[in-house]
């Protein structure tokens, strides 16, 4: 298993655990402080936003690619385009969606909070980190082992 493919499997992990966490800290704040769903959910969603972001930046750092060896190959830069490019396409389908979606609820001359922008940006972002990480596990594990 190469550097990539290790930083792509911690960082599903850190997203897996984040939605698992994420679930139990709204069930307690349901429970405990009795916030509806949707107010709840939120708050949880706020107390994982540190982990989410130990998923970006820890994984690289702790894998450090061996003094003398090899970084990357052309497959393994290929396999990167591919990803960089699903996550981006999933994150702009993301994006689009949830304003056709607000569009739609709300109507064309409403207005909505400015809270739910930052929430907007922050789930297109924990999608595209997803989304590369699923897809690079997928590239690799090919039987074409990246092979476009």
């Amino acid at each position: 298993m190469n550097r990539q493919q290790r930083i792509a499997w911690s960082q599903l992990a850190f997203v897996g655990g984040a939605a698992v966490f994420c679930a139990v800290t709204t069930g307690y704040f349901i429970w405990k402080y009795g916030y509806t769903g949707t107010e709840a959910w939120w708050i949880a969603v706020s107390y994982t936003a540190p982990l989410l972001i130990l998923a970006v930046i820890l994984p690289p750092v702790v894998f450090r690619t061996r003094r003398g060896g090899v970084g990357s190959d052309e497959r393994d830069l290929m396999i990167d385009h591919i990803a960089a490019t699903i996550a981006f396409s999933a994150s702009f389908v993301f994006f689009v969606g949830v304003c056709m979606v607000t569009w739609l609820a709300v109507g064309v001359d409403s207005m909505i909070p400015a809270a739910w922008l930052m929430r907007i940006v922050y789930m297109g972002w924990v999608t595209a980190i997803a989304a590369n990480a699923l897809t690079i596990v997928i590239c690799y594990g090919r039987p074409g082992k990246g092979d476009a």
